[in-house]
């Protein structure tokens, strides 16, 4: 899976968290490794990291889409990652809890890194 191709599935519907299950399926069995075996924490870093690429472009590429909005929101309510929510919280201005992951977005990262997300 490749960024392009997790975008489209995004967009078809998939969630971010199963993007990142796919990938890292995909990165175990690259390895041998069966997926239903393997330890949780085995590629959880690059799968992480790919998703947050996958939420880079989400934003870049599809501003205002609102499946890309709803995709993005539910991810961030899960996760403390940068990307997704400067992805959502800097091209999508009015959603619910928008509010409540802003409030919690400037509590995990710096001033610098949120001073250009609007209040609404």
């Amino acid at each position: 899976m490749d960024v392009p191709e997790a975008v489209r599935d995004v967009l078809s519907g998939a969630s971010l968290a199963q993007i990142r299950g796919a990938y890292r399926d995909e990165l175990l069995e690259s390895f041998g490794i069966d997926p239903a075996t393997a330890r949780e924490e085995t590629f959880r870093n690059e799968a992480r990291a790919f998703v947050n690429k996958v939420c880079r472009e989400l934003g870049d590429r599809c501003p205002r889409d609102l499946r890309v909005q709803s995709a993005l929101a539910a991810w961030a309510a899960q996760v403390e990652d940068y990307d997704v929510f400067d992805a959502l919280l800097t091209n999508f201005t009015a959603f619910e809890d928008r509010a409540k992951l802003l409030a919690r977005g400037r509590r995990l990262f710096p001033g610098p890194l949120t001073a250009h997300w609007s209040d609404g």
